[in-house]
C-alpha cells in the first residue's frame, strides 16, 4: 500500500529473466526491467569516489534510464537521487536480502496471473492491469496510474524472513509482517484500477475507497495485506465504530489512513478495516451479488451505499 555506510554485495550472482519490455503475465504484461536496472546502479556505486559521484550514477544509471512507468513511479513518490543513496547506505543487510528475492520474480510473476485471472471471471467488466516493478525508497508498496499498478519492490517483495534489524519502529513491523503476498498487493490495487467516478471529500468515503480493495480480494481470494490491523478492528470494533462516527463526514483523513508512522497505541490505517466493513454489510444485504459489486466500484455512491448498508459497528447497544 508504502523508508536509509555503501557494501556492496557483488559475489551475490543473480540471474534475471525480465527483458527490457516486460514479461508477459496472462492478459497483463508484468515490466520488471527497473529491477535490473537499479541493480547495475547498485554495483555501480562501488566505484564511486565520492558522494557526488554516487548520486551522478544513481541518477545517469538508474533514474534517467527507467522504464516510462518506472518515471512514473518515481515522479508519484518524488523519490531523488540523494534519497537513493542514504537509503542505500542505510540498510545494506537489507538489500543484500532484496536482490535474492528480486532474482526469484518470475515466481511471483505466475502467483500475479493466477489471481488476475480469478479476479477477472468473478468482478463485471474487470479490466486486466498492467503490472510494473521498481526499486524505491520505502515510501510505499503500491499506488496505480489509469490501469498500471506501480509497485516499490523493496516493500511489496518483503517476507519475515528477510533481515530487518536495520529498521525500527512502524516500518520494521511492517517489512516485518509482510503484506501477505505480491499477489495479494496487486489484487488490492487492482480493484482501484476498477473504480471509477471522483470520490468525495469525507472520510467515510475516503475509507471505502480503501474498504472495498480489501474487501473484494478477501471474498474471491481469501487474502489480507492488512492483517494486524483487522485483528485488531475486530476485537475493537465497536469501540472504533463509534470514534469513527463522529468524524466520517468531515474530510480529516489523518486518524484512521495512510498514518503509518503517526499512528500511536494501536494499529495505523484501521479506516480500510472501517471501510471494508461498510462494503461487506451492503454487499451481504443485495440479492444481486454482481450490481453490488458494481455499485461499490462507483466512489461517487459511497455515501449513499454506508446509509443502505445498515453498518452500526456490531455494537449490541
Amino acid at each position: 500500500m508504502y523508508l536509509k555506510g555503501i557494501v556492496i554485495f557483488s559475489f551475490i550472482l543473480c540471474i534475471f529473466t525480465a527483458s527490457a519490455k516486460g514479461l508477459p503475465s496472462g492478459n497483463s504484461r508484468t515490466e520488471t526491467s527497473d529491477i535490473d536496472l537499479f541493480w547495475k546502479m547498485y554495483d555501480s556505486l562501488a566505484h564511486a569516489a565520492s558522494t557526488d559521484d554516487s548520486v551522478a550514477i544513481i541518477q545517469q544509471v538508474y533514474l534517467d534510464n527507467m522504464s516510462r512507468n518506472g518515471k512514473d513511479f518515481i515522479k508519484i513518490r518524488k523519490y531523488t537521487a540523494h534519497e537513493y543513496l542514504r537509503t542505500i547506505r542505510k540498510y545494506p543487510r537489507f538489500f543484500s536480502a532484496l536482490r535474492i528475492r528480486t532474482s526469484n520474480i518470475t515466481v511471483e510473476i505466475r502467483a500475479i496471473d493466477s489471481t488476475l485471472n480469478i479476479l477477472k471471471d468473478a468482478i463485471p467488466g474487470f479490466k486486466v492491469p498492467d503490472v510494473s516493478f521498481a526499486i524505491g525508497c520505502f515510501r510505499g508498496g503500491g499506488t496505480i496510474k489509469k490501469n498500471t499498478i506501480l509497485l516499490g519492490a523493496e516493500i511489496a517483495l518483503s517476507d519475515p524472513s528477510m533481515d530487518y534489524s536495520e529498521f525500527q519502529g512502524w516500518i520494521q513491523t511492517v517489512l516485518k509482517t509482510g503484506l501477505g503476498s505480491v499477489a495479494a498487493l496487486i489484487a488490492h490495487e487492482s480493484i482501484h484500477c476498477q473504480q471509477s467516478g471522483k470520490r468525495g471529500n469525507t472520510l467515510v468515503a475516503a475509507a471505502m475507497q480503501e474498504g472495498i480493495a480489501d474487501f473484494l480480494p478477501a471474498l474471491f481470494l481469501h487474502t489480507n495485506i492488512n492483517e494486524v490491523t483487522y485483528a485488531y478492528g475486530i476485537a475493537n470494533e465497536c469501540t472504533l465504530w463509534k470514534e469513527f462516527e463522529t468524524q466520517m463526514y468531515g474530510s480529516d483523513i489523518t486518524a484512521w489512513l495512510f498514518n503509518g508512522s503517526g499512528s500511536k497505541n494501536r494499529p495505523a490505517d484501521l479506516g480500510y478495516f472501517i471501510g471494508n466493513r461498510i462494503c461487506e454489510a451492503y454487499y451481504n444485504r443485495q440479492t444481486d451479488k454482481k450490481k453490488a459489486i458494481r455499485d461499490l466500484l462507483n466512489r461517487r455512491k459511497y455515501e449513499g451505499i454506508f446509509k443502505q448498508s445498515g453498518y452500526n459497528g456490531h455494537c449490541t447497544e
